[in-house]
């Protein structure tokens, strides 16, 4: 799904998914209602030293713009909360390339994935401490507000309630929730990284299936998205998982297949062709002269007529600036990038010299043996004192 860049925070590109551009909207509707008005302003009491006008809350165009308002903050306080994961992952040197808001709150992309349990615990947990420490800054803030200003009183006090919503919501113990990679980190400390992975997947899965026969039960059907889109995030955790094991120890240039030279960028689309049926090859890279210039496959070849072949140029159909990626680098990343750029194939390049490219199906192909062949590394021999 699409995702608009407003911004920037400390150099970390800010996002909006198309979902939450969609989403916000109905969301302030929801919230401008006047019984869920009413049920936040007793929430409110509990912790403002003044009572909220309910008058106040429900005249003219006021309850539209609270719901705007809450609407809006509650991102905000969303935004912060990635930060504060952003912050803490750059503390352990873990790269962060966007923070991406949407319709179920917000994530930290990160360059990688830590498997030191005591680095994630401390990622995951940052976040819902950010939280509580922004609840805290609203709840003091609370202190101060006349009663005079009932509106204000209202906002301030509903950012304090929905911080920590926000921050005991995402310590469930259920990815892709910061509970859920608490959890694995913790059961990490003991046990093999892909093993804590499967057992908090697990515990994930029940807890979506519980809020599921909650949501049906109450009619709440954004409850029931939010237990569906729960129980397929920790599926995808789990595979996530097993894949980046299965690869473990495995380079670009182990599985790199694809070795012949490339195609130059004024070839005509018929030598290309002709070449393919040679070299029993479905993708080059692209040079024009010694520099890479694109990549192309079989895939952008089928939109050519047959009678257009001799006269359409490589470089009219190669998709230009193609992602690339090191030969040392690991197998997963590739994986990763392959699905990051939505292509079957991607560049090997190193200090300019293009040395061919790497398909999903290598990467399928790598991954059927090593399921099928299982660990044949010399490490569990090593740490039993054998060579």
């Amino acid at each position: 799904m699409r995702n608009f860049t407003i911004g920037s925070i400390t150099k970390i590109p800010i996002r909006l998914n198309i979902t939450l551009v969609v989403f916000l909207p109905l969301l302030a509707y929801l919230i401008s209602r006047p019984e869920q008005l009413a049920a936040y302003a007793t929430a409110v009491e509990l912790v403002s030293p003044h009572a909220v006008d309910p008058d106040a809350l429900a005249s003219g165009q006021t309850p539209i713009l609270l719901g705007i308002t809450a609407a809006v903050g509650l991102f905000a306080s969303v935004l912060v909360h990635e930060l504060g994961h952003s912050w803490t992952a750059r503390y352990f040197d873990v790269g962060i390339t966007s923070i991406t808001l949407w319709i179920f709150g917000g994530m930290a992309h990160m360059e990688e994935l830590p498997e030191d349990w005591n680095v994630e615990f401390w990622i995951a947990i940052a976040g819902p401490i950010t939280s509580l420490v922004l609840a805290g800054g609203f709840f003091a803030a609370l202190q101060v507000v006349p009663a005079s200003a009932p509106l204000v009183l209202y906002v301030v006090g509903l950012l304090a309630v929905l911080n920590v919503s926000l921050a005991v919501f995402n310590m469930l113990p259920a990815f892709p929730m910061d509970g859920g990679r608490v959890l694995r980190a913790l059961l990490a400390r003991r046990r093999p990284y892909a093993s804590a992975t499967r057992t908090a997947a697990a515990v994930g899965q029940g807890f979506a299936v519980v809020m599921a026969i909650v949501a049906v039960l109450s009619g709440a059907l954004l409850l029931l998205l939010i237990a569906m889109f729960i129980y397929v995030a920790a599926s995808a955790e789990s595979r996530t998982t097993v894949v980046r094991d299965l690869l473990r120890g495995i380079t670009v240039r182990d599985l790199l297949t694809d070795r012949g030279d490339a195609v130059d960028a004024g070839d005509s689309v018929q030598t290309l062709l002709e070449r393919i049926v040679t070299e029993r090859r479905n993708g080059y890279p692209v040079v024009d002269g010694t520099e890479l210039v694109g990549l192309v496959t079989l895939a952008e070849l089928r939109d050519v007529e047959p009678d257009e072949r001799d006269s359409r140029r490589v470089s009219d159909v190669m998709r230009a600036d193609p992602p690339t990626i090191g030969p040392d680098a690991d197998a997963f990343e590739a994986l990763m990038l392959i699905s990051k750029e939505r292509t079957d194939r991607i560049v090997v390049t190193e200090n300019g010299q293009v040395y061919g490219t790497i398909s999903q199906r290598d990467l399928m192909t790598a991954l059927e043996t090593t399921q099928g062949l299982g660990d044949i590394s010399k490490t569990d021999l090593d740490a039993d004192g054998y060579a």
